[in-house]
């Protein structure tokens, strides 16, 4: 099964999906990470190219294929161009079976453009993928009605676990209160007992075809 997770920025494949993405790679399916668009923040223009590096590191912690789009959409346009960044990410969705991404109902602007271009990109009469949608703490937590609610559950091995959090600890500037190491394992620990399991991830069914 080849999978694509398209993100809007470096350390959401992580805190989104960072256990299931070690779990798939232990398994024997193929994973791309596309990084679909370029930071437009002070930090984190600023920090850019330390950024990127970070997320080659996580990537390979978590046995995945980085990908970065040149030339790179800027986030700040992500609402006038969502057209050029569906084109950006539809070979990546052309390749894959399965594709991961933003919950649409998260309270950041970016994360739902890139919700909407995955979308548009899946319409099922031009190419049916399985389609799931992951939540990032610290914006799918912090809208004003919180509506993620998660139907597929991916229970983790403890292996796969520390996976995720070394992969996190590779982001040098990225810490804050709700996506430190220890928050993140408190989160998979909240979702695995939804499940009866020590820890977990949960998606949202957004596309999926039998």
């Amino acid at each position: 099964m080849r999978v694509a997770v398209v993100i809007a920025h470096p350390d959401d494949e992580v805190l989104g999906c960072g256990g299931t993405l070690a779990r798939l790679v232990e398994e024997g399916h193929p994973v791309r990470v596309v990084l679909a668009l370029r930071r437009s923040d002070p930090r984190g223009v600023a920090h850019w190219e330390a950024i990127l590096q970070d997320f080659d590191s996580a990537c390979a912690v978590l046995g995945v294929e980085p990908v970065v789009p040149a030339p790179m959409l800027e986030e700040r346009s992500v609402d006038l161009e969502v057209r050029e960044l569906h084109d950006v990410i539809l070979p990546h969705v052309e390749w894959a079976e399965t594709v991961l991404t933003h919950w649409p109902g998260d309270v950041h602007q970016v994360h739902r453009g890139v919700a909407r271009a995955v979308e548009i990109a899946t319409r099922p009469f031009r190419r049916r993928r399985n389609v799931y949608a992951f939540e990032v703490p610290t914006s799918t937590d912090q809208a004003f009605a919180p509506s993620f609610s998660p139907q597929m559950y991916v229970k983790l091995e403890r292996g796969q676990v520390e996976r995720k959090l070394e992969a996190m600890a590779c982001y040098s500037t990225e810490s804050a209160p709700g996506r430190a190491v220890a928050d993140l394992e408190r989160r998979l620990q909240v979702r695995g007992a939804e499940i009866g399991v020590s820890h977990a991830e949960a998606f949202v069914v957004a596309r999926q075809f039998l």
